[in-house]
């Protein structure tokens, strides 16, 4: 009697192992950040100095908006509207670049979700004619906010690219020396992204 009482009891333990095992595993919901976004605004965050040929140093503060720059480096290859381009991070983390009025799309990299507050774009030189290995753009301090992911992101500029700020902030009067500054300029802005 007690050899099959423990039988049944040996019996029992091995059926409950077996049904908590059989339990469904949650499914992977995906990140919250997969969708189609536009990007709305990118500002200048932290302040940056370049040297002029005609006034020396030229301090650029915190703030000035720079949307229309970036929306060029970063949006430029899909040959559209800044506000028909759409940045689409997919569920299989890849990254596209693609045009609402028009069929035009690019396959730009890859993305990532470190956290919930970091993400990085893997943008090839397909995104970016510019740069021949691309750019890798970190996205810190993220925040999805309804509609509106915002975050912040340092980046390097090429000069050619600062020449056109320091025009448009002396209204002609003065240049950048380009003598004086390197290749590309690390700027760190924030950036607003709508999505759709």
């Amino acid at each position: 009697m007690k050899t099959i009482r423990f039988f049944l009891l040996g019996l029992l333990s091995v059926s409950m192992v077996f049904l908590s095992s059989c339990k469904e595993d949650p499914e992977d919901e995906g990140s919250s950040f997969v969708g189609d976004y536009i990007m709305v605004d990118a500002t200048i965050s932290e302040p940056l100095t370049l040297t002029t040929n005609e006034i020396g140093d030229l301090s650029i503060p915190a703030g000035v908006d720079i949307t229309a720059m970036m929306q060029a480096a970063l949006l430029g290859s899909i040959q559209c509207d800044p506000a028909n381009s759409i940045i689409e991070l997919r569920e299989d983390y890849s990254l596209f670049l693609s045009c609402s009025s028009s069929m035009d799309e690019v396959d730009a990299g890859t993305w990532e979700e470190q956290n919930g507050s970091v993400i990085v774009l893997n943008m090839n030189s397909t995104a970016i004619p510019s740069s021949p290995t691309g750019v890798v753009l970190t996205v810190t301090d993220v925040s999805l906010i309804g509609t509106l992911l915002s975050g912040q992101t340092s980046v390097p500029v090429a000069a050619q690219m600062l020449a056109g700020i320091v025009t448009a902030m002396t209204q002609g009067n003065a240049t950048l020396d380009m003598d004086a500054t390197p290749d590309a300029v690390p700027m760190t802005f924030t950036i607003d992204l709508q999505k759709q």
